[in-house]
């Protein structure tokens, strides 16, 4: 949530960017990707197309040492590495060990099984090379759930020594890079069919990668993404089947958000329809707050659906499906990409131009029949979810909120704070909004400061990284905007919005006027 174009505040006009020109799908090539996804592993540079399918040395690493601290999740149906890689580790006894599962315990989060690995995966994803395991990104720069595990690495670095890590990794890195191989030709016929699909020209990627990492010793079936400044991650675990839809989608994001980014202007031009998404009960936060990131993933949808050649019925099933759930423009996405299939110009020149094309007063005649869902689909045999008190308190304050009704948010949101949950970070996030828009900006301040030290949502985290950068702004305090701009652009890849608005901070100070915009 962050305050509409015309409210006061911390807002202003996005900036125009150019357009890219148009070329015939007949002057690019593919082969780039495919011959980097063909050469062996343990061998492979990276490419011009930025684009890694490997194991990962760090992760291995951090992911024995939760293995010995206590991580047991998904033990009876753990690969054969795995298996071995904690019997090996059972036979060396490190010093460290008491203290390591002791962290461990401290820090598990036993209701969520993918939430408590993944706080350390998010860790692994931004460290170096053994032995000592350096932070690639400033401590205060951690995302949330890493910054809550970073204390485990002083421990990870003593066990690598005292369990003979380096050791044990070059035993099982055959075993690792067969298991990364098994994924190459699927992968790569995945990416040069979206590659071909989309004419994306081949290097319009340069400065930003995709890693793909392959590790075999977390519960299977597990496919975790996460976007840090300008680099996308995939880790998967063991699985029966390749997570070939999870890294085709992954990688329909790499290709696309910075479209959305680049031309935010005009999104916001249709952000008009952002009220119809906020009725959908099962639609996202992520996507009611950031109009940006709901065009994109209505956009990749479409697109999974015309490169999965779906039957016609078949996928206008799917559309109806996704439509109801809040994907509200993904019947426009899909009805576009068929128009795209029939010219020639390459998705980054056509883009401006189908969002543009977007008719907002259509789009809401077509969606004024829809009834979104009230739940989820929901496996067979649970019952749907149920909503608690605190959940519509916050429902209740975003939409007051997005209405302009200010004091009404406040008042959900201070219910929530007072009666339920005091540590709520999106009834704090809440009150923060709320008082940057009414002229209140000491508290503002002190309630996105509050945000920081809570949230664990990269969506708030980003935006009360901007707000209080605007702030400083505002104060005069520019060296302090910067750092903060710097820290949301870190995590603001996935919210086209949040990640043009740190961009935009960065270049100038808030509040100046574009022709004020700092050489570099």
């Amino acid at each position: 949530m962050h305050p509409q174009s015309g409210s006061l505040s911390l807002e202003r006009p996005e900036v125009n960017r150019p357009v890219r020109v148009a070329a015939r799908v007949s002057q690019w090539g593919v082969g780039v990707l495919a011959s980097l996804l063909l050469v062996p592993v343990a061998a492979r540079p990276q490419s011009a197309a930025n684009v890694l399918l490997e194991p990962n040395e760090q992760l291995f690493c951090l992911l024995a040492a939760l293995n010995a601290a206590g991580y047991d999740a998904g033990l009876g149906s753990e690969s054969d590495v795995r298996r071995q890689v904690r019997e090996y580790l059972a036979a060396q006894h490190p010093a460290v060990l008491t203290e390591m599962q002791k962290f461990y315990a401290d820090h598990r989060l036993p209701a969520n099984p993918a939430a408590d690995l993944g706080q350390y995966l998010s860790l692994g994803l931004l460290l170096g090379s053994p032995p000592n395991f350096p932070l690639t990104v400033k401590a205060e720069e951690l995302p949330p759930d890493a910054r809550d595990v970073a204390g485990f690495l002083p421990l990870l670095r003593s066990f690598y020594v005292q369990a003979k890590l380096l050791q044990l990794w070059s035993q099982v890195q055959p075993q690792y890079e067969a298991a990364a191989a098994r994924y190459t030709d699927a992968v790569r016929q995945r990416f040069v069919l979206t590659e071909a699909y989309l004419r994306f020209p081949s290097g319009s990627y340069l400065g930003r990668t995709y890693a793909i990492y392959v590790d075999l010793l977390g519960a299977s079936e597990q496919a975790a993404a996460r976007i840090y400044g300008l680099n996308y991650f995939l880790v998967v675990t063991p699985s029966e089947s390749l997570k070939l839809d999870e890294i085709r989608h992954q990688y329909l994001h790499f290709l696309l958000d910075p479209l959305a980014g680049r031309y935010a202007a005009e999104i916001n031009e249709k952000i008009a329809l952002r009220a119809i998404a906020m009725q959908a009960p099962t639609l996202g936060l992520d996507f009611k707050d950031d109009f940006g990131l709901l065009v994109t993933e209505c956009l990749i949808r479409a697109a999974e659906l015309r490169m999965d050649k779906k039957p016609a019925a078949e996928a206008q099933k799917s559309l109806d499906e996704m439509t109801v759930q809040g994907l509200i423009l993904v019947r426009y996405f899909y009805d576009a990409l068929g128009a795209f299939e029939h010219q020639d110009a390459s998705m980054p020149a056509y883009y401006k131009s189908m969002i543009m094309a977007i008719d907002t007063k259509a789009q809401e005649r077509l969606l004024f029949p829809v009834q979104f869902a009230a739940h989820a689909p929901a496996p067979v045999a649970k019952a749907p979810r149920v909503i608690s008190e605190e959940e519509r308190l916050l429902d209740e304050g975003d939409s007051q909120f997005f209405h302009g009704k200010y004091a009404e948010a406040k008042q959900a949101y201070q219910a929530v704070l007072e009666k339920s949950n005091p540590k709520s970070e999106r009834a704090i996030y809440g009150m923060a909004v709320v008082y940057a828009n009414t002229r209140k900006p000491d508290l503002a301040q002190e309630y996105f400061e509050r945000a920081l030290a809570t949230a664990h949502d990269l969506r708030i985290v980003s935006w009360s990284h901007i707000y209080l950068g605007r702030l400083a702004d505002l104060d005069g305090k520019r060296d302090a905007a910067l750092a903060h701009y710097h820290a949301a652009l870190l995590i603001a890849a996935a919210y086209p919005m949040a990640l043009r608005a740190a961009q935009i901070g960065m270049e100038i100070p808030f509040g100046s006027h574009p022709s004020e915009k700092q050489s570099k």
